[in-house]
């Protein structure tokens, strides 16, 4: 409150309170402390001195309404009395029937008062009882805490881990960042109609991704970093190459035709909407326009391409091939049996290469 209006409020209340002191104030400091200056509510609100408002100086609107209510409840009371006279049930002179509306008046504002204290009483009680059931759920909920705390790492078993340990977490986090890596290389290389051909791609790519981890982290032991730090740069090496990944699909994604079509599209109908399309302001903005509507376009099949390939590498191990015995047969019966000598061994290897990935990450 500002200190010249409560200056105010309080000479105005000295001086309302002297008025109706009655006579001269014999003790100042035992006036002053319990009759002068002691705010005297008349209804709930703090604002409220008296029925006059602290801050308006005007009078308190809650306090009109239990003056109202109060009236009405007289005017009530007044009506029963009334309606008893006239039906016979009430036989009083004209003199009495003041004294019987008041009675009846204080009657009724104690069954008020009763049922006003009967409600808080109730409304205490419940108070207590949430009370109680919100400490129940408080020492539950620190048990759990404790409980939680005090639980082993589920990957290392290291004790009191609250379940996994930071090492563990970060390990999980690089281990999703590999899979999504995965997925955003192979989203635009992968065949939908072959299943084991796929497989053998994300093999390939999985452990390319791995061995690009694990030459960064032997990189990193051999300068003798700390294992916490140590998954850490590893954690940011796989995001950083999985954003890269991901970008480089969403460019490439973005080239289509449809990506094309998208970005003139929506670059000609934000041309329309401008009063001045050939200023350089204009112009870059339905560029960026254009460039949205092709980068959703891009995302949008990204993330469909992404859930076709998780869902061809979940249909479970690729199908057994049926050995075809007629190919096999002679090659078998060329074979010297066991004992026999040999003349000429001839060791021959194969490497497949078709389908492999190999990509070169800077670190």
């Amino acid at each position: 409150m500002d200190p010249q209006l409560a200056q105010q409020v309080l000479a105005e209340r000295l001086e309302r309170r002297l008025r109706g002191q009655g006579g001269p104030v014999r003790d100042l400091v035992a006036w002053l402390r319990k009759v002068g200056l002691p705010q005297r509510p008349g209804c709930w609100s703090t604002l409220c001195d008296e029925g006059i408002r602290l801050d308006t100086r005007g009078a308190c609107e809650s306090c009109q309404v239990l003056i109202g209510d109060r009236r009405g409840l007289r005017r009530a009371v007044a009506d029963q009395v009334l309606q008893d006279r006239l039906s016979g049930r009430l036989v009083l002179p004209q003199s009495e029937v003041g004294r019987e509306v008041e009675r009846r008046l204080q009657d009724a504002v104690r069954e008020e008062m009763v049922r006003k204290a009967v409600a808080h009483e109730r409304a205490v009680a419940e108070q207590a009882v949430r009370e109680a059931s919100y400490e129940i759920k408080r020492q539950h909920l620190a048990e759990a805490k404790r409980a939680r705390a005090a639980a082993p790492c589920a990957d290392c078993g290291l004790p009191e881990a609250s379940g996994l340990c930071p090492g563990c977490a970060e390990r999980r986090v690089i281990e999703a960042a590999v899979q999504d890596a995965v997925a955003f290389a192979l989203a635009l290389r992968f065949e939908p109609n072959d299943v084991p051909g796929t497989r053998e791609l994300w093999q390939e790519c999985e452990r390319a991704t791995r061995a690009v981890l694990e030459e960064r982290l032997v990189q990193l032991r051999e300068h003798g970093v700390d294992e916490a730090a140590l998954w850490w740069n590893g954690t940011r090496l796989m995001e950083e190459l999985r954003d890269r990944r991901r970008r480089a699909a969403i460019v490439r994604l973005g080239q289509q035709d449809e990506a094309e079509q998208a970005a003139r599209m929506a670059a000609a109908a934000l041309r329309r909407k401008q009063t001045q399309p050939n200023m350089a302001e204009s112009r870059e903005a339905a560029r960026a326009a254009g460039e949205e509507a092709r980068a959703r376009v891009a995302e949008r099949w990204l993330s469909e391409l992404l859930a076709e390939l998780r869902t061809l590498l979940s249909l479970g191990p690729a199908p057994a091939e049926l050995t075809d015995w007629a190919l096999v047969l002679p090659g078998l019966a060329a074979q010297r049996l066991p004992g026999e000598r040999a003349e000429t061994a001839v060791g021959t290897a194969g490497a497949r290469s078709a389908g492999a990935v190999r990509e070169r990450v800077s670190v």
